[in-house]
């Protein structure tokens, strides 16, 4: 068996659900305690510039048949397990937090079991409902918000059910900005707009391998040290060549000291209005927008780049420059995160120096407000403080409950409003019925998305 994305891809494919059957069988599993499946969907990681399932640069096709290898664990290694597989049918529930006084059965729908069909359909597989899915949800009858969540557990678990988690990961992290933003092709000739694609696909595949692990969460998303790398990519991350050596995505192990999760993939890093390198104070505005839902005022982007002294790097630069008294508030606020990505060119590869300068990434961050702020080492380290804040879990509900909206706009605009009682209480709820065992279930997340007032009022 090879080590490829392919090899380690355990999932089970789904028919459509079909009859009142398939509602009956997920009956068990309702109120405190619901299905989170078995293995993933087809179609894992080939978003392509549609977000659909399969095709792109690296898509993977799934083999139900095949059979994962325990990774090794070495740094780099092209690891033998992408997912945990699928759970055991003892293992197939998981504990949910409680709702506190909420019955049972949930609220009653207010709309008729056809918006059931077609708002899940557009949601979850980004296409109008098939006409067996909508016969099937009718035949059901869903009276409950929970009722809509049992639904939602079965569709993820269907054969195109990835276009919609692609669809918002595109949206969130603003993939379309990296696919077309203006890079200096002499300084970067191998960033070309297939590997900006594959990119893409390898970054959409490492959430799904999260997602599809049976404790696949929030924290880990954000600061595992793994990616899915091909030959074109492997340049990006030192040491990954000898064993990313095709056309196919492989799975493999970073530097924990210097790689976490989707903080330091090229598709989140390489944002930034220069060609010609990185601009710390929009990579920290973008973490605090993106993970934190903190507002962050945008200065007016300069016609040019700064200038940068010989042997000064660009941190130093930063701060001479935004050392004015008109400046300082916000860059305080924003910089010293940026500075934390210093290891990472402006198309997001790992640089050892810069320009033969040692490069600076220790920093502090402040979390909450009354909280001592804590310091880090670099951008992993900073990634685990970011995970560990008490703001992304609501930041994330959120993102997901304006993205079930409907919401267009720019995703690092999207913040929650003190005066939206409904969409507030909204994300409490998702971040409670998605928490499982401590952490912020993916999965989890996208089901209780569903069972809100945001995504089922008329």
């Amino acid at each position: 068996m090879t080590k490829t994305a392919k090899s380690k891809a355990r999932w089970i494919t789904r028919p459509i659900l079909a009859s009142a059957a398939s509602f009956v069988l997920l009956s068990a599993c309702m109120n405190e305690r619901h299905l989170i499946g078995e293995g993933g969907p087809a179609g894992m990681g080939g978003g392509g510039s549609a977000g659909g399932s399969g095709g792109g640069s690296g898509g993977v096709t799934p083999d139900a048949n095949d059979v994962t290898p325990d990774a090794d664990g070495a740094t780099p290694d092209a690891d033998g397990a992408a997912t945990d597989g699928p759970p055991s049918p003892d293992a197939s529930t998981v504990d949910v937090i409680g709702l506190g006084d909420e019955p049972a059965a949930g609220w009653p729908l207010a709309i008729s079991a056809e918006e059931v069909a077609l708002r899940l359909s557009q949601f979850i597989l980004r296409q109008p409902p098939s006409a067996a899915l909508t016969t099937a949800i009718v035949a059901v009858a869903p009276r409950t918000n929970q009722d809509v969540g049992q639904l939602t557990d079965g569709l993820l678990l269907q054969e195109g059910s990835a276009a919609g988690r692609a669809a918002f990961y595109r949206w969130w992290l603003r993939f379309d900005d990296f696919a077309t933003v203006a890079r200096d092709p002499a300084l970067f000739p191998l960033f070309t707009d297939e590997v900006r694609q594959a990119f893409i696909d390898q970054t959409l595949a490492f959430v799904e391998d999260v997602t599809w692990r049976a404790d696949g969460d929030l924290a880990t998303l954000l600061t595992e040290p793994a990616a899915y790398v091909s030959a074109a990519t492997a340049p990006w991350f030192p040491g990954t060549a000898a064993v990313a050596t095709g056309a196919e995505m492989t799975r493999v192990t970073l530097d924990a000291a210097l790689y976490a999760g989707l903080l330091t993939q090229p598709p989140v890093l390489a944002g930034g209005p220069f060609a010609e390198r990185p601009e710390p104070s929009r990579r920290g505005r973008d973490v605090r927008a993106r993970f934190l839902c903190q507002t962050i005022p945008l200065e007016p982007v300069p016609t040019a780049p700064m200038a940068i002294p010989a042997g000064t790097t660009i941190r130093e630069a930063v701060l001479r420059s935004a050392g004015a008294a008109q400046c300082a508030p916000c860059h305080a606020y924003t910089d010293p995160i940026g500075f934390a990505f210093g290891h990472f060119d402006a198309v997001g590869a790992f640089q050892l120096t810069e320009g033969g300068l040692a490069i600076d990434t220790t920093g502090q961050l402040q979390i909450a407000n009354g909280q001592d702020p804590r310091s880090f080492t670099g951008a992993a380290d900073l990634a685990r403080i970011v995970a560990d804040s008490p703001e992304l879990e609501s930041c994330f509900a959120w993102k997901w409950l304006a993205f079930a909206r409907g919401k267009t706009a720019n995703a690092d605009e999207m913040y929650a409003s003190s005066d939206d009682d409904v969409t507030a209480a909204d994300a409490i709820y998702v971040v409670k019925r998605a928490t499982v065992k401590g952490a912020l279930n993916l999965r989890a997340t996208i089901r209780a998305v569903t069972e809100t007032h945001t995504f089922l009022d008329p």
